[in-house]
């Protein structure tokens, strides 16, 4: 065996027990806390229902425990000539409901006031505000739902035919629902689209969901009735869920940037978003 075999060997194997060792040292690293920021969950909808807010404090990164709840704030929901006090839920800290049903009207304006909270517990009571108009104007023609067999992935492929005027920027939000089970029940389901890719007036099929074979809750079975939702939503909603959904995904690649805070249209400097937006529906009963 020649010297420089050996020179080499001993090299690659000091070196490996370096790494090793460097990689197995435990390092402590203290994270700051930052400051508390009110968080909002809002909307109202052209459904007939008690339109919530939800109120509730930032919380830090690695904390196990729910977001602290906002009681005994003051929330105001105005719209035309009308004030509506919302009352908090007492069984639900932190959620504030329309004293009754309504149903909201595309083209009408939605302020949130929210006050009489201490978030940053300074001793001064802060005022926060967003406002949101109902938009509308586009028609859902119908859905088709086709069967794909690939040897990736099979299941049934959601398609939304759509009129909307090509003249006004529109933004899109979508919802599918199996029988009573809402498929897309967290905000990284929830797809939103700007009208910016058809120009003609006419959305000719666009697929708009995926039901996979796979999946024991978007299994389609003969007599189920699959639902799309239709939301026509302002640009500061589509921005928003954009944002999150690029956050929650990650950044890549690996090495890019730090987040940035997600857009928000509440002012004071809280997160969140209030929303008004219209609902349009589709079912189809499977055979």
């Amino acid at each position: 065996m020649s010297f420089l075999y050996i020179y080499r060997f001993g090299f690659i194997l000091i070196a490996a027990l370096i790494l090793a060792t460097a990689c197995t040292e435990k390092i402590d690293i203290e994270l700051d806390s930052t400051y508390a920021r009110l968080v909002v969950e809002g909307a109202v909808t052209t459904d007939s229902m008690n339109h919530y807010v939800l109120l509730s404090i930032t919380s830090d990164y690695f904390s196990n425990r729910p977001s602290p709840r906002i009681q005994d704030a003051v929330v105001e929901l105005s719209f035309g000539d009308e004030t509506l006090q919302l009352i908090e839920n007492e069984t639900i800290p932190g959620r504030y409901e329309a004293p009754y049903a309504f149903r909201g009207e595309i083209g009408i304006t939605y302020d949130l006031d929210i006050s009489q909270l201490d978030v940053n517990q300074d001793g001064q009571d802060e005022i926060y505000h967003a406002t949101s108009t109902m938009l509308g104007g586009s028609e859902l023609e119908k859905i088709e739902i086709k069967y794909y067999p690939t040897p990736v992935a099979s299941g049934y492929m959601v398609f939304m035919y759509l009129y909307h005027q090509p003249e006004i920027r529109d933004w899109f939000g979508f919802k599918l629902k199996k029988n009573s089970d809402l498929l897309t029940d967290t905000l990284y389901k929830y797809s939103v689209l700007s009208d910016e890719i058809f120009d003609s007036g006419y959305f000719p099929g666009l697929p708009v969901g995926f039901l996979s074979d796979d999946d024991p809750r978007e299994a389609v079975h003969p007599g189920d009735t699959i639902t799309f939702e239709l939301n026509c939503i302002e640009e500061s909603y589509y921005n928003f869920v954009s944002e999150a959904q690029l956050e929650i995904a990650g950044n890549f690649p690996l090495f890019s940037g730090p987040p940035s805070n997600i857009v928000s249209n509440i002012d004071n400097g809280a997160v969140g978003i209030f929303a008004a937006y219209s609902i349009q529906r589709f079912s189809v009963i499977m055979e």
